[in-house]
């Protein structure tokens, strides 16, 4: 069945907003979520990623950005719903930094340390989109399936230490930044 002109720019923009994942600037960020948007999976990401808007959906894919190189998030199809929009398709990338993850508390959970590896997952965004600007959005990932390419899953001892030690380390540099502002711990 054909889209509506409606649905189509819905669509439209919604592969907009997820290819901008790899390399997009905050200005675009800007011109595509609205301020008061919010990303329902952002609680394992770094701090920054939770507040809402532009600035928040592009503190994520700076996260994203330090810890995989060659990013990319080719879209398959869009599915449109009314105000609602599912892009389909996969995330992808080599894993070159640091992929910190952070508790619901907004402290640090863990720290897994660069593997080199290639990996590529299926991926689906949904996104609430009104006012032709993102307002809402949702990710269904295979978390698993990029953690065992990734060597993450099933850890090797190596690995484990690797990552306690990174982890450690990051502790220790967030403590004396907290103590350098003055901040309680």
């Amino acid at each position: 069945m054909p889209r509506t002109p409606e649905e189509e720019a819905t669509a439209a923009l919604a592969m907009r907003a997820v290819l901008l994942m790899p390399d997009g600037s905050a200005a675009d960020f800007a011109a595509l979520y609205a301020p008061d948007a919010v990303n329902r999976e952002a609680v394992a990401e770094p701090p920054e990623c939770r507040a809402l808007g532009p600035t928040a959906f592009h503190a994520t894919a700076r996260w994203l950005r330090s810890a995989f190189a060659d990013l990319t998030f080719p879209v398959d199809d869009v599915v449109v719903d009314g105000e609602v929009a599912v892009t389909l398709g996969e995330m992808a990338g080599r894993h070159t930094g640091s992929f910190t993850l952070w508790r619901p508390d907004g402290g640090l959970d863990r720290v897994l340390p660069a593997t080199g590896r290639a990996f590529r997952v299926r991926h689906a965004h949904a996104l609430r989109i009104r006012d032709g600007l993102v307002v809402e959005h949702w990710a269904y990932r295979d978390d698993v399936g990029h953690a065992r390419q990734l060597g993450w899953l099933p850890p090797g001892p190596v690995y484990l230490l690797r990552s306690r030690l990174a982890t450690a380390s990051l502790r220790r540099q967030l403590l004396a930044g907290r103590e350098t502002t003055g901040q309680q711990s």
